[in-house]
């Protein structure tokens, strides 16, 4: 029985060659309704090096280039066939209410850090998307347990910030949905995720930077733009 590396769930089937996965395996399409999984044939995660990780980034970029929404599967998920098939039909209709809203927008964060952490600095990974976490396994649960188990992780009720709130207002007009994950990682405090619409990062990074001066007792750096991970139901 074959095992699927999962990349990411995409709304339709592209047309462009999708190419190679991070091992060199060709990717293919499992569908399920109206949602695609990407996937290669792959028996075992892959160790979770610096290399890996940007491997399996650099292929869910070149998928989003071509898919106007995409949410990415966390690093080494991997899954058997006839299983990822089950999952793919039981959570159908939450993928696509995701899949609406990431479509047309990309991912900007937003690291708080306590006073004397680093300054903005761009393009460090997400910490959503890269920990080092283990490969996700989901053969724990039945495919809905699974499904809204994971909804409740990412989708939980959001954690504040104070000390952002004077700055909220000045990214009103960019930000489209926002997720807050709080840290235990002194002097990083917290990741706040934003959903932008796709080509205004800049104008993202500029209105932060514009508006430190409103901010106080933290520091602050944006990395971005990502594909959604921090809005992905997988």
């Amino acid at each position: 029985m074959s095992r699927l590396y999962l990349y990411a769930i995409v709304g339709h089937q592209p047309v462009s060659p999708l190419g190679a996965g991070l091992a060199g395996e060709p990717l293919s399409f499992v569908a399920a309704g109206d949602v695609v999984a990407v996937v290669g044939e792959m028996e075992d995660p892959p160790p979770a090096t610096p290399e890996a990780i940007r491997g399996h980034d650099e292929v869910v970029r070149r998928l989003a280039e071509f898919s106007d929404a995409i949410l990415p599967a966390r690093f080494a998920t991997v899954q058997d066939a006839p299983a990822l098939m089950e999952w793919l039909a039981a959570t159908a209709v939450g993928l696509g209410e995701a899949l609406r809203l990431v479509a047309g927008r990309e991912q900007m964060t937003l690291h708080v850090y306590d006073m004397g952490g680093p300054d903005m600095a761009p393009h460090t990974p997400p910490p959503s998307a890269y920990p080092g976490e283990p490969g996700a396994r989901l053969e724990a649960l039945g495919p809905g347990a699974r499904y809204l188990a994971e909804r409740r992780r990412h989708w939980r009720q959001k954690e504040r910030v104070p000390e952002l709130e004077p700055l909220r207002p000045r990214l009103d007009a960019l930000v489209t949905a926002e997720r807050v994950e709080l840290r235990a990682t002194p002097p990083l405090r917290a990741s706040v995720y934003h959903l932008i619409e796709r080509g205004r990062s800049a104008e993202y990074r500029d209105a932060v930077e514009a508006n430190l001066d409103l901010v106080a007792g933290v520091r602050l750096r944006v990395s971005g733009p990502w594909a959604p991970y921090a809005f992905a139901a997988v």
